[in-house]
């Protein structure tokens, strides 16, 4: 028997990379389309063929021991370039091909980025799936370098992984946002007297504006701090409340909550929006088609923003 035969087979490899990413038997199943009592006794086989425990439960997750740390730094780039080198070696066809992509975004982009973008992959692709994991600057870039995303898109700071490929896709400026029935915020007075909704992940009260405002020896009040860009369809109509957010997500929610947007009186920055996607997948034909559409979608906001 050679060395190859007694090679585990490579859908238990594949499972094993999953538990190593997840640490639960049941996320990393559904990964793989597994039931979780066949990830189960994936797992079980696992463990027999290495002569150890690889995964111990800790509470609601799973530990690895050190064997199964050495392991996965040894087989997950195996992997990662057996599948890349597999992939970039296969036609693609997006009318007849059944595919999972998954996109990592930031929260406002997905919100006004899904429209165009499922139209666009619906009609080229009828057949494959399209998944849609939400993240910010913190959390992307280390789903990119797992694998656990094709590409991501937003603005993702400077901490991307080594292998990191990436374009900018556009730049948002600001736009304010405010019920009709309210009166406009366009004077640094207004605006500053009015309360302000602000958008942050990590439930922080001050952002960018605030910043801004003080150079200008002015204050605004923050009575609402929201983890997400769509919560603000909740949160503006009927009420005094305004919010200066991006000038996409402002177009998408103006129209889908009935609110009105104008400019702020102050400026910040406008903001880079890039897509990135790990290098081992820069020649994958399934993968640029995937970019390609995603930037096609992107350039169908920047077209209605024009």
């Amino acid at each position: 028997m050679s060395q190859i035969d007694r090679l585990p087979d490579l859908n238990l490899l594949r499972l094993f990379v999953a538990l190593m990413q997840e640490r639960h038997v049941t996320r990393a199943g559904e990964r793989l389309f597994l039931s979780q009592p066949a990830a189960s006794g994936g797992l079980k086989r696992l463990r027999e063929q290495f002569h150890d425990e690889l995964l111990v439960r800790e509470g609601q997750e799973l530990r690895p021991t050190a064997r199964a740390e050495a392991l996965y730094g040894t087989l997950e780039p195996l992997l990662s370039a057996l599948s890349d080198g597999i992939s970039a070696a296969l036609p693609f066809d997006p009318m007849t091909d059944r595919r999972h992509f998954v996109l990592g975004c930031s929260d406002a982009l997905s919100f006004a980025l899904l429209p165009p973008l499922l139209a666009l992959f619906r009609r080229a692709a009828p057949h494959s799936a399209l998944a849609l994991r939400v993240g910010d600057h913190h959390s992307l870039p280390p789903m990119l370098a797992a694998g656990e995303i094709s590409a991501a898109v937003g603005y993702l700071g400077d901490d991307l992984p080594a292998n990191a490929r990436m374009r900018v896709v556009g730049h948002s400026g600001w736009v304010v946002l405010r019920d009709p029935a309210t009166p406009s915020v366009a004077t640094m007075d207004a605006y500053c007297a009015r309360p302000h909704a602000l958008i942050s992940s990590r439930g922080h009260l001050e952002g960018n504006v605030d910043a801004l405002l003080r150079t200008e020896g002015r204050e605004r009040r923050v009575v609402l701090g929201l983890g997400s860009f769509t919560l603000l369809a909740a949160a503006l109509p009927g009420t005094d409340l305004v919010a200066t957010v991006p000038d996409f997500i402002g177009r998408r929610l103006a129209q889908r909550a009935g609110l009105v947007m104008e400019l702020p009186p102050v400026t910040p920055a406008s903001t880079s929006n890039a897509l990135v996607w790990n290098g081992s997948r820069d020649q994958d034909p399934a993968e640029r088609w995937f970019r390609d559409t995603v930037g096609a979608a992107i350039a169908e906001l920047i077209r209605q923003k024009g």
